[in-house]
Parts: structure tokens; sequence; C-alpha cells
């Protein structure tokens, strides 16, 4: 069947949708057209990252008094664009996640030139500033915004423009980090947390064309240009469980310690532009004493892995960078104290950033941050002799798959990230405990999604232990509450069952209806209420 132009300028429905190949069709066409536009400014956003940061490290090692000077009044000239391009674009702040998926949610409706424009000029000047921030959630936001210019192009609905929206996003981070199939597992799992034809299939065609550009301009090489080839010996597996611990509190620290700061710039009596200044004074006094914890950190999670003693390091992307501050290996691993110290000021210096609320995100921080606690846990375990030496990278690459997990609540993104960054797949065992065991201990301490939580706390959504989930359950044989009206029972708050599946049949749970032993129950409940629902359920 042809399909017109009428047809294709038309509202999209979920109707109108159902079973359309055509409309399918024109979808790749869309999703390849947004991948082209995306990956352009996601690849060259990511350039503009990368040769700011090393014209910031050329001049500061070479620091005068004169260039202190110049440095300062150049940090104030910053944070005044940057306040002015908040103030022109609102919602291009921050790290552009949760802005997404708050325009998934219908609550934000992003303008997405003004966004496209602040989001990519503040997001290089705080990389040249020397902001510990990445690159990956303003490139999202990007893509995002590139996917929403091109469903105005082309007289979107709001399903399709919200489609195309999504497949920016996943052309963004593909362009980010090298990692299409991760690019679009972020927009399955972090943004919808659904799968669909009509979203899986333009999503992953905006990733590979994105990542196609991005390829061309930096090569086939890794992000973080380096593979672990060998795997974690068996005999090992059992420390990663302890690995995978620490991840979830690091993790967690690493979460409230986000909201601490943002508490603390809330507390703070001055304009916004005020703060901005502030913060990138702080940031430039840091950088004239040591430029280590400074930018997003990519390069130095390729120094961590590999523990190359000081000098001049090339990176894989063509920088030279001098990483003086790390070169104290103790028989081919880093001194415990040294480790702890980046774990730490990375913590608080990307939240110190994040707080101020510019363009910047803490995807890639979060992972050096990994990267770091891993080589730690590597240091000690082979200073204690439990583990034979050269394991850091294993360890390295298994933590920063923990430090996502645990963060984000995202365990098969984190592991496909951290296997696509580094084309590590003999590692995928390693990868995947201390992530799920991070996550697990997420879990346990009842830390919500970082993402989830920022974009609560820009909007006045539920939190997140209001938020409704789902479970199944069985009536058992012996019960209190069968052959009894379901309007008597007293259960508890924010509880209700959805429906009753009797031998085969589902039956409406009507306030007449009654319960029977066999039955099996779809139970809706607030996820603080969990626990109380399952023993209501389980133990009369």
């Amino acid at each position: 069947m042809k399909l017109s132009l009428k047809h294709m300028a038309k509202s999209t429905t979920l109707g109108d949708m159902s079973m359309n190949r055509s409309l399918l069709g024109w979808l790749v066409l869309k999703g390849a057209l947004v991948g082209i536009i995306a990956g352009f400014f996601g690849a060259t956003f990511r350039y503009m990252i990368l040769e700011s940061e090393h014209w910031r490290w050329t001049l500061l090692e070479g620091m005068t008094y004169q260039t202190a000077v110049f440095w300062i009044l150049g940090m104030v000239v910053m944070a005044f664009i940057i306040d002015r391009l908040l103030a022109w674009a609102p919602l291009s702040g921050g790290s552009g996640i949760p802005q997404i998926e708050g325009e998934m949610m219908g609550l934000f409706d992003m303008k997405p030139y003004r966004t496209l424009i602040s989001k990519y000029i503040g997001g290089v000047l705080t990389g040249l500033a020397g902001f510990s921030v990445g690159r990956e959630g303003p490139a999202v936001q990007l893509g995002g915004a590139a996917g929403k210019i091109v469903s105005y192009w082309l007289n979107s609905g709001l399903r399709e423009q919200r489609i195309l929206t999504s497949a920016g996003s996943a052309a963004g981070l593909a362009a980010a980090f090298s990692a299409p199939v991760s690019g679009a597992m972020f927009v399955f799992e972090e943004v919808h947390k659904s799968f669909y034809p009509y979203l899986v299939i333009p999503t992953f065609i905006a990733a590979f064309i994105s990542n196609y550009i991005t390829v061309s301009i930096f090569g086939l090489q890794p992000a973080l240009g380096f593979t672990v080839m060998e795997g974690v010996p068996i005999q090992y597996l059992f420390y990663l469980v302890g690995v995978g611990l620490v991840m979830g509190l690091v993790g967690v620290v690493f979460c409230r310690t986000i909201f601490a700061f943002k508490r603390f710039f809330g507390w703070m009596k001055v304009s916004r532009f005020m703060k901005l200044v502030f913060t990138f004074v702080v940031v430039a006094l840091i950088g004239f004493d040591s430029q280590l914890l400074l930018g997003g950190g990519n390069d130095l999670v390729s120094h961590l892995a590999y523990g190359i003693n000081g000098g001049d390091m090339a990176s894989h992307e063509g920088q030279a960078y001098h990483f003086a501050a790390m070169n104290d290996p103790v028989s081919g691993t880093y001194g415990l104290w040294l480790l702890a110290a980046i774990v730490v000021g990375k913590i608080l210096l990307t939240c110190f950033c994040y707080g101020s609320g510019a363009q910047g995100g803490i995807f890639l921080p979060m992972l050096v941050i990994g990267a770091a606690t891993g080589a730690f846990c590597e240091s000690a375990l082979t200073h204690l002799g439990l583990i034979e030496t050269g394991l850091l990278p294993q360890f390295v690459i298994g933590a920063m798959g923990g430090m996502l997990a645990a963060a984000m609540r995202t365990p098969i993104l984190a592991i496909l990230l951290v296997l696509e960054m580094t084309n590590s797949f003999n590692n995928i065992y390693a990868i995947g405990i201390v992530t799920i065991v991070a996550y697990l201990v997420s879990e346990f301490l009842k830390e919500p999604p970082i993402y989830d939580s920022l974009l609560q706390d820009m909007t006045d959504l539920p939190s997140y232990e209001s938020v409704q989930t789902f479970f199944q359950t069985k009536v058992p044989v012996v019960s209190t509450y069968v052959e009894i009206p379901l309007r008597t029972l007293t259960l508890p708050e924010g509880t209700m069952i959805v429906s009753i599946c009797r031998n085969g049949s589902y039956i409406v749970p009507l306030a007449s209806e009654h319960l029977e032993p066999g039955d099996e129950l779809q139970i809706s409940c607030q996820r603080g209420s969990l626990k109380a629902a399952k023993e209501f359920f389980k133990g009369r």
C-alpha cells in the first residue's frame, strides 16, 4: 500500500500505528534522519569537549601569575554566559537526562532550538573550565532536541514526536560513548522502561547511524581506549561479590551527596550568577594545584586500568595528558591513600559542580568513581596477598558496571555499556557479578534511581516509595481471607487487587466478589507498602 504525503502529515495515534507496516517503514527513514542530525551534534560536541580540555591542560601546565589572573577573569565571563543561557533555555541546565524523561512523561515541553544551542555552548564551556561533569547527559539531550526538531519538520503527532525524541537521545549517547546498543538500551530501560516495535526500530536505526558518524571521526577503537582480554580466574570470583557490596554503598553515597550539594546551593541566598561564579572560581583554584580531578575523567579511567607510571600518556583520542600525581604504584598497584583520595575527591567535586545547575552530566564521572573504587579494591586485596597481581583492569571495569547499576538501577544497561566501551566481553561474568550485587545493595537500602530522583526534584512527582508497582501471588489453601466479600478486606494503604485468575478464567475483582484457594492474584501497591502487601496475602 502506498502512503500519501497527506497520510504522513496527520497525527499518529496508537490505534493508527497498530500493525501498520507503512508507518513503521516511514519511522525507519525518520529515525535515520534523526540519527544523522543527532550524530553530527553529538560527535562534534564530543570533539569540542576533548579539544577544550586539551587546551585547558596546556594552559594550566605553564601557569604564571598573569595566566592565573586571566583564567579567573575568564571563569567569571564563562559564568555570566552560562547564566544567560540558562535564563534563555531553562531546561538546558544539569544533565539533560531527567529533562528527556520528563519530556516523555508530558511534564516538560522543551524548546528544542534553544535547548540545543544552550546545551552545546554551555557544555563546551564547563568542559573548558574543568567542571567534573560528563558529556553523555548533554549529548542525550542534544540528541533528543534534534529528534524533536525533526518531528517539527515532518509535522509529526505527539506520539511520533516522542519516539523521534527518544531515538535522538539514543543517538546522542551512542555518539558520546561509541556505544550504539547501549544507547538504545538506555532509552528502553531508563527512559521508557518498556519495549515496543515502533520505538525499538527507529531507536536502533538512529543509534547505529549516529555511531557510524562518530567512528568516522574517532575511529573504531573502544571509547575508553583499552580492552581487557583476560578474564578473572574462577577462584577469585568470590571477591567480586565484595567489590559489588562496596560499589553498592559508594553508589548510594554518591546519590545522596548529589542532593546534599543541591540543598547547599539552594541554601545560598545569592543570585544564580553568583553561585556560578563561586563554582567556577573554586574549580579554577583546584586546577591551579592539580588537574587530576578536573573534567569528566575519560583518560583517568584508562590510566587507572593500565597503571602507567607517570609521564605523558597519549590517549586514544589523540590527546596527551600528564598524570604526575598518579606515579606512585606499588608492585603494579596504586597506593591506597591515593586511590581513596581520588574516589572521595571525584564524588565531592562532581556533586559540587552538578549542584550549581550548569550544563553537564554525571554519567562519565560515575564511571571514573567506579574505576577508582575498583582499583582501590584490587590494590587492597593485592596488598593483603589475597589475589595475584595483574587483575587491575578486570576490577576497574567490573566496578564501573557496579557503580552505574547502584546509582541508576539499570543493571542491563550497566553491563552492556561497560562491555561496549571496553570491548571486554571475556569479562562478562566479572562485570555481571559486581553489577548485580551492587544493584541489590542499592535496592536493599531503598535508594531510588538517581535520574528519577533528579526528575522528581524538578517537578511535583510523587516520591519513589509512593509510586505504584505490581506483584503476583496465589491464595494459599489455608487462609483467613477466603469466602468473604472483598469489600471487607483491610488491605494495606495504596494496595488493590487488579485481577483474579481462577481456573484459567479472569474475574473482575468487584466489591461483592470473594477469593477462593488457588486464585492467582495481580496486586497493585505502593513501593513503600510492597513488603506489607506481600505479608498480608501470604501470612494470613
